[in-house]
């Protein structure tokens, strides 16, 4: 180690490190053959990963996966100097792929993993730093909603498309083999972040601070302690199934209700009220029923109680 200090660039052909750390085998050049006949990838020396100081590595704390890839490029140094039996990794190196990946041949991908023909004669920088969503890119499912109807005739709403803009250097793209994004956009007038699930999922906040928030799923919202919500508009809640609400108490308190239904309305409570400062009017397309066990009082102040029907029966 305290020799002469030796550094080297090779290329991942196998991330699957039966130790678990993290390391990767490298075919490093001008010390081993591209022939694979000669040195098949499982010769190749496990080279050890350096995270960053922000990362403990240690009892489980930090970024304990590294990023690498069949096919990354890499550079670092050989802890044994000129013996050249030790080699520790310490970054990669993005490129410009002029050449389709060649299995057969070491120094390439040995398992053709990350095949993306979008990126023929293109740079290994993200798509999304320099381009919104294309056909076969993260993000290219997702869909719009539009016209949602809500409880108000003639009145809907949609969903609002992506703003996205992106101008390079400005969005930082991280994306994982399987197609997850996250994005952190600085670019003007189209500054964003993103998090997008490769099932068309995601989360995005726009240049104003509109937030949209997707769920091509089921979704679970748990919360153990109080929640509050305050909405300085209008709140639209539309649901194309049934709107189910159980509460030990439920309080609804607004300067106007009303409740238009094309079926049924049951309130089954063991108490129920109806408050109001003005006319309370009930009315039943064919027959209205009010019934009790006990006791049905009607008072109307000092007026009059008014009833009128073809037969009026009191028992």
């Amino acid at each position: 180690m305290n020799g002469e200090f030796v550094w080297w660039t090779g290329v991942v052909e196998d991330i699957k490190d039966p130790e678990l750390m993290g390391r990767a085998r490298v075919r490093i050049v001008g010390y081993h053959t591209p022939d694979l006949a000669l040195l098949p990838t499982v010769q190749l020396p496990w080279a050890h990963p350096i995270f960053p100081i922000t990362s403990a590595s240690t009892q489980g704390k930090g970024s304990t996966v590294p990023g690498l890839l069949p096919g990354t490029h890499v550079f670092g140094f050989f802890l044994d100097g000129t013996e050249a039996q030790q080699p520790v990794m310490m970054g990669t190196i993005p490129g410009i792929n002029l050449e389709p990946n060649k299995p057969a041949e070491g120094f390439n991908d040995p398992y053709d993993t990350v095949r993306n023909d979008l990126y023929d004669q293109r740079p290994d920088t993200n798509l999304l730093a320099y381009g919104p969503p294309q056909d076969g890119t993260p993000g290219s499912k997702k869909q719009p909603q539009e016209e949602v109807d809500t409880a108000i005739d003639d009145v809907s709403w949609t969903e609002p498309s992506s703003p996205a803009n992106p101008v390079y250097p400005q969005n930082k793209v991280y994306e994982s083999n399987s197609g997850h994004v996250i994005e952190v956009d600085d670019s003007s007038n189209a500054e964003r972040i993103h998090v997008y699930h490769r099932s068309g999922s995601f989360v995005e906040f726009h240049p104003d601070g509109t937030t949209v928030i997707k769920s091509t799923g089921h979704g679970y919202t748990i919360k153990l302690l109080d929640e509050n919500m305050l909405v300085g508009g209008s709140l639209n809640i539309t649901s194309l199934g049934n709107c189910n609400i159980k509460a030990k108490n439920f309080t609804f308190k607004g300067e106007k209700c009303s409740f238009d239904l094309s079926d049924s309305f049951v309130v089954n409570s063991k108490s129920f009220g109806v408050k109001s400062a003005e006319d309370v009017s009930m009315v039943g397309g064919t027959t209205a029923k009010v019934g009790a066990t006990d006791e049905v009082a009607l008072i109307q102040g000092e007026g009059k109680i008014k009833m009128t029907s073809g037969n009026i029966d009191l028992n």
